[in-house]
């Protein structure tokens, strides 16, 4: 290994060290398993992967709150998400994610707008049900041409036992019928965001696909019809696909 590759060694595992020294001992331990500098020659920098991440401490990777907000539900440009937890989730899964779509925001869309339950600890004792509902009301009164209502729940949510279908069925009887989803997609579920994609899945699945009819408005279908299933729009790639389809 020349004196160069040395250099770049020793300067990444020393970079390493700084960001693990600010880590409490017993969070330092498990994150240094995941940090580590890449050698020539070798196939990886032997780093753990595929395993679990420490709810609150940041990883290269997103949790299943990420996967669901973020890449499901982000492009739905028409409905309304709330981010029901502690206000940082929300606005770091806000301000990082690109989601392109086209519209007004407050009238026909909603994502580049932060709607969240913010959390604070006497949400955490006593529950954020009534906060909840509280926020659906608000958010109908501001916005009545919003298309439905998502819950996206943050780590705190399942750990206290809120009862989001509960909120969720009631707050949709009570605005005759409007689309309100639930999604239990806590960052603490699974190993990374991928989970948080198949949960989101699964209550468009329940919540959403159950009342539709099965007809859109005003498409007329032809012998040319091509159906895309996965493809999210996240960085205006399902434009590009429209184009040479």
């Amino acid at each position: 290994m020349s004196s160069t590759a040395e250099d770049i060694k020793a300067r990444n595992k020393a970079l390493i060290a700084e960001v693990l020294e600010v880590y409490p001992e017993k969070a330092k331990k498990k994150r240094q398993k995941h940090l580590n500098a890449y050698e020539g020659g070798k196939p990886d920098c032997g780093v753990k992967s595929n395993i679990k991440s420490l709810p609150g401490v940041m990883t290269i990777r997103g949790c299943a709150y990420a996967g669901s907000k973020g890449v499901v539900w982000g492009p739905i440009k028409d409905m309304v998400h709330i981010s029901h937890g502690p206000v940082g989730c929300g606005q770091y899964s806000w301000a990082s994610r690109r989601n392109y779509f086209i519209g007004t925001t407050g009238i026909d869309s909603f994502g580049t707008m932060q709607f969240t339950s913010d959390f604070q600890e006497k949400d955490i004792v006593f529950g954020g049900d009534k906060k909840l509902e509280k926020i659906i009301d608000e958010i109908q009164v501001l916005f009545p041409l919003n298309k439905g209502i998502s819950i996206q729940s943050e780590c705190p949510i399942g750990l206290i036992g809120d009862d989001i279908e509960a909120v969720a069925k009631k707050k949709s009887k009570e605005y005759e019928g409007k689309t309100i989803v639930p999604v239990r997609c806590e960052g603490f579920r699974g190993v990374s965001q991928s989970l948080g994609h198949h949960i989101a899945n699964d209550a468009i699945r329940d919540w959403v696909f159950d009342k539709s009819t099965g007809e859109i408005e005003g498409f007329v279908p032809t012998p040319y019809d091509v159906t895309i299933i996965g493809d999210y729009n996240i960085g205006g790639d399902a434009w590009s696909s429209r184009i040479l389809l």
